[in-house]
């Protein structure tokens, strides 16, 4: 089987190439002659041309850079990092206010909103007030006296909640909010993630101050977040992350360190927000539900909008900046104009809600008195309906506020 496979002569010799019965030796080709190392003084080349037949990779100019090169190089480099500062800058930057695009006017418009709202809310209330003296002048001697009493004692009280909410923006430090989706973001960029590690370690400074300033250890401080919502048990918690934010060996990275801040302290600080605005929604609602006049809804609503904003500054231990401020200070007295302005169309509620009330006592067979109960339900449903409108301007100028004071944009 072997010699079928292998013709005669395959493997007589070991050695490849020798010739054997039926093959002959292989063709070797001649040798090349060596370079030479030396050129040959004879030769001619072309301008640009070697000896290995192809021209040199060099670049086209080879001259030095002139000062003035220089100088435009460095401009090049500083344009393009003042750029990219900027939009590191845009990144980062938080607008807790909300304004958008506007921000580039943002202080200036925020005071002609405020300006524009106390006006138009004083302007209002200025006139109620007569109206109430001319109704008082004429009633007799002891209702006269007590009115006077009653209108001192509820401008006492906005006038109280006012100053409260003063003296804690004038006391409490600027709230320096902190876009952790900006640094993120940040991060990602080759060319800034210089900057965005020194963003994160100044913020991270600036929110472990916070955390020192954080009033939890006395009990006088346990007492006053106790009257705002902040129960012991929460305070408990409280101390406790702020233990671990403290410590600079418990987290790996800032990410962990923001994350951390974000949901286990700041969390429950929006927790105990949350449910002070609705403390305070719901008892606006059922004032301005059972107010007699229009000055006493807007009176009432200044006096629980200021308290709110009074404990959430409390909650948080934060203010607003300048322009935040100006922007709540606005919608507060807009808010209050709105609650006085409530009587004017409240009557065309009432007449719809009468009309209803009125349609669906005859279908049911009821004719006697419907009238009146009409009447009746449609004065109630209307002036809930007053009270309801009140209680959601309030709870959202209580969000808004709560967006404001967070230290960590979420």
């Amino acid at each position: 089987m072997a010699a079928e496979r292998n013709p005669p002569g395959w493997d007589d010799d070991d050695r490849i190439g020798v010739p054997t019965a039926g093959r002959t030796a292989a063709v070797v080709p001649p040798a090349r002659p060596e370079a030479s190392s030396t050129p040959d003084p004879d030769l001619e080349l072309r301008e640009g041309e070697t000896e290995l037949g192809r021209p040199p990779q060099v670049p086209t100019g080879l001259a030095a850079l002139s000062d003035e090169d220089r100088a435009r190089l460095r401009l090049m480099e500083e344009e393009q990092a003042a750029k990219d500062l900027a939009e590191a800058e845009l990144l980062i930057a938080a607008d807790p206010a909300g304004l958008g695009w506007l921000g580039w006017f943002g202080t200036p418009l925020a005071l002609a909103l405020l300006v524009g709202s106390v006006g138009l809310a004083g302007l209002f209330v200025f006139n109620q007030v007569l109206s109430v003296l001319g109704n008082l002048a004429a009633q007799p001697d002891w209702a006269k006296y007590t009115g006077y009493a009653g209108l001192v004692l509820f401008g006492g009280c906005v006038l109280y909640a006012f100053l409260r909410f003063a003296y804690l923006y004038a006391t409490l430090r600027r709230n320096r909010q902190v876009q952790v989706r900006g640094l993120e973001e940040l991060a990602k960029r080759t060319r800034l993630r210089w900057l965005a590690f020194a963003k994160s370690a100044e913020a991270k400074g600036q929110l472990e101050g916070y955390l020192r300033a954080f009033p939890l250890d006395t009990e006088k401080d346990r007492r006053a977040l106790v009257k705002m919502g902040v129960t012991d048990e929460t305070q408990v918690r409280l101390r406790a992350v702020r233990a671990e934010l403290l410590d600079p060996a418990r987290f790996a990275s800032s990410d962990q360190w923001f994350a951390r801040f974000r949901d286990g302290f700041q969390g429950e600080l929006d927790t105990a927000a949350e449910a002070r605005v609705r403390y305070w929604a719901s008892r606006i609602w059922v004032v301005t539900a059972v107010s007699p006049n229009a000055l006493v809804d807007s009176g009432s609503t200044l006096f629980y909008t200021f308290s709110m904003l009074a404990d959430l500054c409390q909650v948080y231990n934060l203010r607003a900046g300048r322009t935040g401020t100006a922007v709540l200070l606005g919608r507060v007295f807009f808010n209050a104009y709105l609650a006085g302005q409530g009587t004017e169309w409240e009557k065309v509620v009432e007449d719809q809600y009468d009309q209803l009330f009125h349609e669906a006592m005859n279908v049911v067979g009821v004719g006697v008195g419907s009238n009146l109960a009409g009447k009746i339900l449609g004065k109630v449903g209307a002036r809930a309906t007053t009270g309801y409108l009140n209680r959601v301007l309030l709870i959202r100028l209580g969000r808004y506020a709560v967006r404001l004071l967070r230290p960590v944009a979420r």
